[in-house]
């Protein structure tokens, strides 16, 4: 893709980096005593691990004392040692000078980092350091160990604003144009005579406004004949502005899988985008590739139309095409600061 058309499709789009929660590395990645620099959100970060409490945390890479590189230091108990004078940082943002052991009165740029089911997440918001507003909520079959994690997959980086995940998530119509066609699982190879009928919906959290839902039921449909006994239910809970989704499926009288999906941007235009699932010891290995490779074979066909598109602040809406002025309405709170003019755009809503 050329850097004129990305530069053109970038002026389109709402900021690059919303506030919310950002997978930044892999937990496993990370172990006590090991410093990573990251590159991401338009930041450079020195993430580590203290060597005591084995606490994850994420500081701004460069050294407040003369600018070294945090990242090429080293990791003494709780704090950060930067490699040139020795001055040191802890996930507070506290800083010291190690020769006379003092705290300096000024803090370190820093962000709030978490342990999260094997992902290193890390809060960004536009306002600067601090508590995140909210949290990562827990999940109860995962901490009593009745799903256990069976897989991973890294699907590297994509050309694309995050945006385009939560509008995908209300633009019913292009389910029976680009998702009715079922496909070979982790494939592009389409089978010919089943098409998939899709019923989806979308709606707000009650009590927390920065979670909202897609939900799709769906059959299959062979020879024009739709089969019920082949409804399958998939609840997708947005945790931010799409920064970490977590699917849960559901296929009755064969099982359940729960999956994280994330969206780090590396550049404006650049996702690196990640899948870890969960579910019970005792589903099918096969079942649990089907179900993901399922959905990674449908998230294809979007990826590829997202790389080339604009954003329209104004689009020309029909029927049937899904509550698209309510999402952006709710999205716009992850724009705290100026309130995302590029998402102000609306009229009236068709969906």
């Amino acid at each position: 893709m050329s850097d004129n058309l990305t530069r053109y499709r970038e002026r389109t789009y709402p900021p690059p980096y919303p506030d919310g929660w950002y997978r930044v590395a892999a937990s496993s990645e990370i172990r006590p005593g090991e410093v990573r620099h990251v590159q991401c959100l338009g930041e450079q970060i020195a993430l580590f691990r203290s060597r005591t409490q084995g606490r994850i945390a994420a500081v701004e890479a460069f050294c407040p004392h003369q600018g070294a590189n945090l990242a090429h230091g080293r990791v003494e108990g709780e704090w950060l040692q930067c490699p040139f004078h020795g001055w040191q940082v802890d996930g507070d943002g506290r800083v010291r000078d190690r020769s006379d052991a003092e705290d300096r009165p000024v803090a370190h740029r820093h962000w709030e980092a978490v342990d999260y089911y094997g992902m290193v997440m890390i809060y960004r918001s536009a306002r600067g350091d601090g508590e995140a507003p909210c949290r990562l909520p827990l999940q109860p079959k995962i901490d009593s160990r009745q799903f256990v994690c069976r897989g991973r997959y890294d699907a590297g980086e994509h050309d694309m604003h995050i945006i385009e995940f939560a509008e995908n998530s209300v633009d019913f119509r292009h389910f029976s144009q680009i998702h009715a066609v079922m496909r070979i699982p982790w494939t592009s190879i389409k089978l010919p005579w089943i098409r998939i009928r899709h019923e989806p919906s979308w709606s707000l959290d009650d009590t927390l406004e920065h979670i909202s839902y897609f939900g799709d039921e769906a059959m299959l449909e062979l020879g024009g004949r739709v089969y019920e006994k082949t409804r399958s239910r998939a609840l997708i809970t947005f945790l931010g502005p799409g920064s970490i989704v977590k699917f849960d499926f559901h296929v009755p009288k064969i099982g359940e899988v729960t999956m994280f999906q994330t969206h780090t941007p590396v550049e404006p235009l650049k996702q690196r985008i990640t899948f870890r699932w969960f579910a019970p010891r005792r589903v099918p290995r096969i079942f649990v590739s089907y179900v993901i490779g399922n959905w990674i074979s449908q998230w294809r066909q979007d990826v590829e139309i997202w790389k080339g598109k604009i954003y329209r602040q104004r689009p020309m809406l029909a029927a049937g095409d899904g509550p698209v002025w309510k999402m952006r309405r709710w999205y716009r709170q992850f724009y705290p600061d100026d309130r995302a003019e590029e998402l102000s755009g609306e009229n009236t809503d068709a969906g």
